[in-house]
């Protein structure tokens, strides 16, 4: 009996222990992977939140080396910024510190996206989600923008610049393949692998083929579009975004499908 009892709270403690082993709360180490500071241009203050690599080693290190760009696009564009003022009316770094990772902690979206991903990828207790390359790179394409056509009729484009395509495209956000697919595009902007500027480049050269109109908003909206197609039918862009995926599946929340 007393044998049975023993091997009882062993199993218990090893059960305890285990399953603390295969949790990573994220949410208590915002400020390990984390930088705010408060700096000035042109005598105007501002906020410059980023991700930056963690030193020591911890359960979430693996997925942090990998993916800096990747988890500070959802820093700058799933975390609520709602406390912006009232964060530069503080008097110093260290309160500026303490106020910015109190809020952070209370992020609801952030905390969510956060989880999600931990979830899906270092404690695996979540299924990753089935991404097909069409979905794929229908995000991937809109990170290249025709921003205004010129006086001169010339069109002004970037690329990874703002997110009003996205916003103006798409109805539910998908904040994973957005980062992928901003981060693996920033990568190679001028890569000798995969060199997406030049890309870009090609695909303007194109667009004067075509008399896409004379109101300029309207030769505007229309160049938008047919830059869109243009990247979509882009060899060089889906090679890369696969290259990327496959370098780095592991810590990826998605799992990307032929179909």
């Amino acid at each position: 009996m007393k044998k049975s009892i023993l091997m009882l709270v062993i199993t218990t403690i090893l059960t305890i222990q285990g399953y603390g082993q295969n949790q990573c709360d994220i949410r208590d180490h915002y400020e390990d992977f984390i930088s705010i500071q408060k700096s000035t241009y042109n005598g105007n203050d501002y906020l410059i939140k980023r991700v930056i690599e963690t030193k020591g080693k911890s359960c979430f290190s693996q997925l942090l080396t990998n993916n800096t760009v990747f988890v500070d696009y959802l820093l700058t564009n799933f975390s609520s910024n709602s406390n912006y003022e009232a964060l530069l009316q503080l008097p110093d770094s260290l309160s500026l510190r303490n106020t910015y990772f109190k809020d952070l902690e209370k992020d609801s979206l952030f905390n969510s996206v956060m989880s999600e991903l931990v979830s899906k990828t270092i404690d695996k207790k979540t299924a990753r989600d089935s991404l097909s390359m069409d979905n794929l790179i229908n995000i991937a394409v809109k990170y290249f923008s025709i921003l205004r056509v010129t006086d001169e009729g010339h069109y002004a484009g970037k690329v990874c610049v703002g997110l009003n395509d996205i916003k103006k495209t798409e109805i539910d956000r998908k904040p994973f393949v957005e980062a992928f697919c901003f981060s693996s595009i920033l990568k190679h902007y001028q890569s000798e692998e995969f060199n997406m500027y030049d890309e870009f480049v090609k695909s303007i050269k194109e667009l004067y083929k075509v008399n896409l109109g004379i109101d300029k908003d309207e030769k505007l909206l229309r160049a938008q579009g047919a830059m869109f197609l243009l990247m979509r039918n882009n060899e060089n862009l889906k090679k890369m975004l696969i290259a990327e995926y496959e370098r780095n599946r592991e810590n990826l929340p998605f799992i990307l499908t032929e179909e």
